[in-house]
C-alpha cells in the first residue's frame, strides 16, 4: 500500500495465494463474481482495479489531462500526505480502495430482474472492523478505512438530486469526520474501475469537476453556520422556561438534532423540545 504500483504487488501477493488466505480471506467471495453490465470486471479485479486507478487519477490522468487541485485552500497532495496513527492517509486510501466492495457477493440479490448489492458498503464496514483489529490496525485507521467503505456511495446521492443543499453537505462532513476529499477520490476511482478500458477523458472531466464542486462547497458551507430553528428566547416563552441549566439542555438538543439533518423547521423543532423537556422532567 505504500508503493505507486501498488496494484501490481497486490497482484502479485494475490497469485502466491497470501492476500485473501492469510489477510483478506474475504476478498476471495469476490472472485469471478460477475457483476451488471456497467461492470468490466468481476468483484475482486474490480477491487485491485479501483486501488489502480486512484493512482493513476492522482499521477497520470486520463487522457492527458491530470486532476488539478479544487482550490488554491485545498490541495490533493497536501491532504493525503497527512498520517493517521502515523500512517499516511494516501496509503489507507489505497487500502480503502482495495475493500471498498469487499461483502458485494454476500449482499448480492435479485431484484425485479436485477442483480443488486443493498447496503454492500454499511455490511463491508462492519466485516472490516474485526478484520483490521486482527490484523493489527489502530482505531483512527480503522475508523477512516470503515467510514471510506460505508459511505463510498453517498456521492452518489449528490448526482441524483443536484445540487445538494449546504444541510446536506454540512452532514457528509459530520458523518465523514472532515475527510470529504478522501472519500470523493474514493468514488472517483470506483468509477474508473467500473468502466475499466471504456474510461475515457470526457468521464474524467466530469468527476473532477463532481468532485472539485462538492469539496469546495462543503468546505463554504461548513464556514457558513446553519442558523438555529429556535432560540432561548422562544423556547422559553413557547415552554414556560426559566432561564437556567434545563432550558440550555433542550436547546443543546434540538440544535444537535438539526445539525444532524433529523429536524429542519420551527414546527418540528419545537415538537422535538417538547419531548426533550419531558424527557429531561422525568429524569
Amino acid at each position: 500500500m505504500a508503493r505507486e504500483d501498488a496494484e501490481a504487488c497486490l497482484r502479485v501477493l494475490d497469485a502466491e495465494g497470501k492476500l485473501t488466505s492469510a489477510l483478506l480471506p474475504e476478498l476471495e467471495e469476490g472472485r469471478g463474481f460477475e457483476q451488471p453490465a456497467l461492470h468490466h470486471y468481476t468483484v475482486l479485479e474490480h477491487n485491485f482495479s479501483a486501488v489502480g486507478a486512484l493512482d493513476r487519477a492522482l499521477g497520470e490522468g486520463v487522457e492527458g489531462l491530470r486532476m488539478p487541485d479544487p482550490s488554491p485552500e485545498i490541495g490533493v497532495g497536501e491532504w493525503l500526505q497527512r498520517e493517521i496513527d502515523g500512517r499516511p492517509l494516501m496509503h489507507l486510501l489505497r487500502l480503502s480502495c482495495l475493500v471498498h466492495d469487499i461483502a458485494k457477493p454476500r449482499t448480492a440479490e435479485v431484484r425485479e430482474g436485477r442483480l443488486r448489492f443493498p447496503r454492500h458498503g454499511p455490511v463491508g464496514a462492519e466485516l472490516l472492523e474485526g478484520r483490521l483489529a486482527a490484523l493489527g490496525f489502530e482505531r483512527e485507521s480503522i475508523d477512516f478505512v470503515t467510514t471510506m467503505v460505508r459511505y463510498h456511495l453517498r456521492p452518489g446521492e449528490f448526482a441524483r438530486s443536484w445540487p445538494p443543499s449546504d444541510r446536506a453537505l454540512r452532514r457528509f462532513a459530520r458523518d465523514l469526520d472532515g475527510q470529504t476529499l478522501p472519500l470523493l477520490l474514493l468514488q472517483l476511482a470506483d468509477g474508473m474501475a467500473t468502466r475499466g478500458p471504456a474510461y475515457r477523458r470526457e468521464h474524467f472531466e466530469r468527476h473532477i469537476a463532481f468532485l472539485g464542486h462538492i469539496v469546495t462547497r462543503t468546505a463554504e458551507a461548513l464556514r457558513e453556520e446553519e442558523p438555529a430553528l429556535l432560540d432561548g428566547e422562544e423556547l422559553m416563552r413557547e415552554l414556560g422556561l426559566p432561564s437556567g441549566p434545563l432550558l440550555g439542555a433542550v436547546l443543546t438538543s434540538v440544535r444537535e438534532a438539526q445539525l444532524a439533518g433529523e429536524v429542519d423547521d420551527r414546527a418540528t423543532a419545537l415538537a422535538l423540545a417538547r419531548q426533550s423537556l419531558e424527557r429531561l422532567n422525568a429524569k
